[in-house]
């Protein structure tokens, strides 16, 4: 009886046109669920770099808007100055020249006219003062109204109150000292003197009450 000698089981390989083709091990090979990781790996740290460039874009962007802006309102700032500058270079040449133009106004108003000389003085004097008064208009310069208007702080200092029953109260009466504006800024207030009502007046205004 002879015997057989025993079948080995070869290990399963794949051919292709009859080539025997010898598979992988697995310890050498790269799952689907692998490679799908490492690509969803790539992706989200692609993504990550991604936002922080454009976070950092958008915080340079805003820096640049934000120092454009504060630039554009410190030159504003500075025309502004310099405007103020060139408007008012004349305001100390100008206040000490009110003073001779007060002089002038005092001296028209104490001048008689009885004689010839006196007025030929007189007239002399307004000339003076004509003038004096059309350079600084050139300069901008023009007089508080006070005369007749009501009472007001910013442009009038009362020196004195005086009744008077014809006008209403808080009325200015007299201009002691004409007050000068430069362009639209006050250089100096009018003195004057401020009406009120007489005690009578009050008491009769009261008992009506």
């Amino acid at each position: 009886m002879s015997l057989k000698p025993p079948e080995i089981k070869e290990k399963d390989e794949k051919t292709e046109n009859g080539n025997n083709i010898p598979t992988e091990s697995k310890s050498g090979t790269v799952t689907e669920d692998q490679a799908s990781a490492e690509e969803e790996k790539i992706s989200t740290s692609t993504a990550y770099e991604e936002k922080n460039w454009q976070e950092e874009a958008e915080k340079y962007e805003d820096l640049y808007l934000r120092s454009t802006a504060d630039l554009e309102n410190v030159k504003k700032r500075l025309e502004r100055e310099k405007d103020s500058i060139i408007k008012f270079a004349n305001e100390d040449l100008v206040k000490n020249l009110l003073p001779v133009l007060d002089n002038i106004e005092r001296a028209l108003d104490h001048t008689g006219v009885d004689s010839s000389d006196s007025e030929g003085i007189l007239e002399g004097i307004r000339l003076i003062h004509q003038s004096l008064e059309s350079v600084l208009e050139k300069f901008g310069i023009k007089p508080v109204i006070a005369l007749s208007e009501k009472f007001d702080p910013v442009y009038h200092e009362a020196v004195m109150q005086e009744e008077n029953p014809d006008v209403e109260d808080g009325t200015v009466l007299k201009e002691i000292q004409r007050g000068y504006l430069l362009k639209d800024r006050l250089l100096r207030p009018s003195m004057v003197v401020v009406s009120k009502k007489p005690a009578i007046d009050k008491e009769s205004d009261e008992s009506y009450r």
